[in-house]
C-alpha cells in the first residue's frame, strides 16, 4: 500500500534590512536552516512584502540608511506590522541597542531582541523557538475563532427553541424578557395554547451555564412540546417529563421547572412547581400570593412523581414568573442579594402599570441594584387578566 506524506509549508521568513551583506548573510544561514527567505532593504519595501504574501517570522533591522544613526524608522516599522498582523511573530536587530529600545520594542509587539553582530546558533535557535510559537498561536486563534463561531451558531439555534412571540388571546395580556448572561443560557420559558380557551406555559432554569446547560433546555423544549395536552394535567405532564429527561440526562444536570395551564374560561390555573422560584399572583383586590413548590428538581430521579395545585383567579389580576437570575442577583459590592422579598414588593406596586411598563420597571431595578449587570440568566414572564 503507498503511504502518503504530509509536509508542513516551509516557514517563509521576512528579513528586512538595508545592508546587502547582512541580508545575503541571513539569507544563506537561514536558507541552510531550511527557510524560505525574502528580502527587503527599507520599510517600505517591507510592507509591500506583508502586504502581498504571509510570512511566519519578520526578522527586521531598527536602522535604516535614511537615518543611520536613528531607530525611529524601525520603531514605526515594527507599529505598522503590528497592525497588520498582531499575530506575526517579530524579531528586530539593531547595532544601537539598549535596554530603553528593548523596552520600546518590546512593548510595541517585538517577540524579542537581538543585537548585531549576532551568534548564528543563537540566532537560528531564537528564530525557530519564534516560528513554532507563532504558528502555535495561529492555530489557537483559528480555533478560538472557529469555537466562536460554533458558540454564536448554537446561540440562534437556542434562541429559535423560544417563541417567537407570545399568544394574542383578547382574554389575557402576556410580556416576557430573557437575557443569557452569555450567548448560551440556561434558562427556558415557553407559552403556547392548549385549545381556544387555555394557555400551556412554563419557566425553566437548567443548573449550570454554557452548552450543557442549552442542550440541556433543547431536550426540555422537545419534550414538554411532545407531551403537552390539553386532556393531560400539568403533574402528569411534569411526571413524564422527568422520567424522559433522566433517561435523556447529563451527570449532574437537572432543572427546575414551573409549568401551568391557564384556563380563561373557569379563571383558573392549575400548575406543578418542580423546585422553582415560587411565582406570584397579585391579585386585584387582596394580598399577593405564592405559588410553591409541589415537587422536586427535574432530572434527577426518574421515579419521583409531582403533585399539582389550582388557583382561582379574577379581572385584572397578575401572574409573575421569575428565574432566580433575578432573586438572586447581587449589588455590585456583591454583598447582598436583590431576594425574592424585594420581587414581590416592586411587582405589588407597578400593578397599576400598563404590563409592559411594569415588566421594565421590574427588570430595571434589579440592573440598578446588581451595577447594570446581571450575574446569571434571567426571564421574567408576566401574564394580566383583562375585565373590569
Amino acid at each position: 500500500m503507498a503511504t502518503t506524506i504530509f509536509r508542513l509549508a516551509r516557514p517563509r521568513i521576512l528579513v528586512a534590512d538595508d545592508q546587502e551583506d547582512i541580508i545575503l548573510s541571513l539569507q544563506v544561514l537561514l536558507k541552510n536552516e531550511g527557510y524560505e527567505v525574502r528580502a527587503a532593504t527599507s520599510p517600505a519595501a517591507a510592507l509591500e512584502a506583508l502586504g502581498e504574501s504571509a510570512f511566519d517570522l519578520v526578522l527586521m533591522d531598527l536602522n535604516y540608511s535614511c537615518h543611520p544613526t536613528s531607530v525611529r524608522e524601525g520603531i514605526d516599522l515594527l507599529a505598522r506590522v503590528e497592525e497588520i498582523d498582531p499575530l506575526l511573530p517579530v524579531v528586530v536587530m539593531t547595532a544601537w541597542g539598549s535596554v530603553d529600545l528593548a523596552v520600546e520594542a518590546m512593548n510595541i509587539g517585538a517577540s524579542n531582541f537581538i543585537q548585531k553582530p549576532w551568534d548564528n546558533r543563537k540566532l537560528v535557535a531564537l528564530v525557530r523557538e519564534h516560528i513554532e510559537r507563532g504558528r502555535a498561536r495561529r492555530r489557537s486563534a483559528r480555533q478560538r475563532t472557529q469555537d466562536e463561531r460554533e458558540i454564536e451558531e448554537a446561540g440562534q439555534v437556542q434562541r429559535a427553541f423560544l417563541p417567537p412571540s407570545l399568544p394574542e388571546v383578547e382574554a389575557c395580556e402576556t410580556a416576557v424578557r430573557w437575557e443569557p448572561k452569555g450567548r448560551l443560557g440556561g434558562d427556558y420559558y415557553d407559552v403556547f395554547p392548549l385549545g381556544e380557551r387555555r394557555l400551556g406555559f412554563c419557566v425553566a432554569d437548567a443548573s449550570g451555564k454554557g452548552f450543557p446547560a442549552a442542550l440541556l433546555m433543547s431536550n426540555l423544549q422537545a419534550g414538554l412540546h411532545s407531551l403537552a395536552d390539553v386532556s393531560v394535567g400539568p403533574a402528569e405532564i411534569v411526571t413524564r417529563l422527568n422520567r424522559l429527561l433522566c433517561a435523556n440526562r447529563m451527570i449532574d444536570k437537572f432543572f427546575t421547572l414551573f409549568y401551568g395551564v391557564l384556563d380563561l374560561d373557569r379563571l383558573e390555573l392549575t400548575y406543578s412547581n418542580a423546585g422553582h422560584p415560587a411565582p406570584v399572583v397579585r391579585h386585584r383586590e387582596g394580598p399577593l400570593s405564592r405559588l410553591e413548590g409541589t415537587g422536586g428538581l427535574v432530572g434527577s430521579f426518574p421515579d419521583w412523581t409531582y403533585g399539582q395545585e389550582s388557583v382561582r383567579l379574577g379581572p385584572g389580576d397578575r401572574i409573575w414568573l421569575y428565574t432566580d437570575g433575578l432573586s438572586e442577583a447581587r449589588d455590585a459590592a456583591r454583598r447582598s442579594e436583590f431576594g425574592p422579598e424585594r420581587l414581590e414588593k416592586l411587582m405589588d406596586e407597578v400593578h397599576a402599570l400598563p404590563l409592559t411598563v411594569a415588566r421594565d420597571r421590574v427588570w430595571t431595578a434589579v440592573l440598578d441594584f446588581s451595577g447594570g449587570s446581571l450575574q446569571d440568566d434571567a426571564t421574567l414572564l408576566a401574564f394580566h387578566l383583562n375585565g373590569a
